[in-house]
């Protein structure tokens, strides 16, 4: 469905997610809008009381495209697998933009420095921090073993499309059909076949997506099977 948009950027030259381009926006704002209320109640500057509410106001705006492109992202780059942090971070982001446009009304009618709003924008910190932990997960969470330079190829190209599923070559989503065991890597050819149309062992469709060779090509499917297969499945190999 999105699949113009980040073929668009990738002839531009842009081949990572969109979403971590945005996410600071209402990161920062809710982190300034507690900020600038602490520092006016400490130093009793009321000006910054009209500045924390401006913050919670153009956060909460931005909330709502930042979540859109992230799910554009989990579609593309996850194919939409059913991942923890995918899951806490779609439940997370809905509720903080409720809690930042209901800081924002409370704001507006009983001021920055009621109790009431400080406390909203407290827990709307809170869930800013978790959603970048979980965030950091997806991003950090070691999900791909580092490998002499002759597999090097390999491990980025599954970093950037494999490894959110399957971590370490295990299954994310179906735990007992780990891709280190997958009969797919007894040979190359059966390898690139399964890629370009992926089935679940009894024949039916799963979750994983299709790698047409416009998205990995034959020498990079190459690359990335001797990865798996050295690296993943035989690692004393190395």
């Amino acid at each position: 469905m999105f699949n113009s948009v980040y073929e668009f950027l990738g002839k531009i030259g842009y081949h990572h997610p969109i979403h971590p381009t945005e996410v600071h926006m209402p990161i920062g704002m809710v982190v300034g809008a507690l900020g600038f209320t602490l520092l006016a109640l400490i130093f009793r500057w009321k000006n910054l009381r009209l500045t924390a509410h401006h913050c919670i106001i153009f956060g909460c705006a931005f909330i709502l495209p930042t979540m859109l492109f992230g799910i554009m992202d989990w579609q593309h780059f996850y194919g939409g697998a059913w991942l923890f942090p995918i899951k806490m971070k779609l439940i997370l982001a809905p509720t903080l933009l409720v809690l930042t446009f209901i800081a924002y009304v409370l704001g507006r009618k009983l001021g920055v420095e009621s109790k009431v709003v400080i406390l909203l924008y407290s827990i709307c910190f809170c869930l800013v921090v978790t959603l970048g932990y979980f965030g950091g997960q997806l991003v950090y969470g070691n999900r791909t073993p580092p490998a002499v330079k002759a597999y090097r190829a390999g491990a980025k190209i599954f970093k950037g499309n494999c490894s959110g599923c399957h971590p370490h070559g295990g299954n994310a989503i179906v735990p007992n059909l780990p891709l280190t065991s997958a009969p797919q890597l007894e040979a190359l050819d059966l390898f690139r076949a399964f890629i370009r149309d992926p089935k679940m062992p009894d024949g039916s469709r799963g979750v994983m997506p299709p790698f047409p060779p416009g998205k990995i090509s034959p020498e990079q499917a190459g690359e990335l099977y001797e990865y798996i297969y050295h690296v993943l499945k035989h690692p004393t190999r190395q």
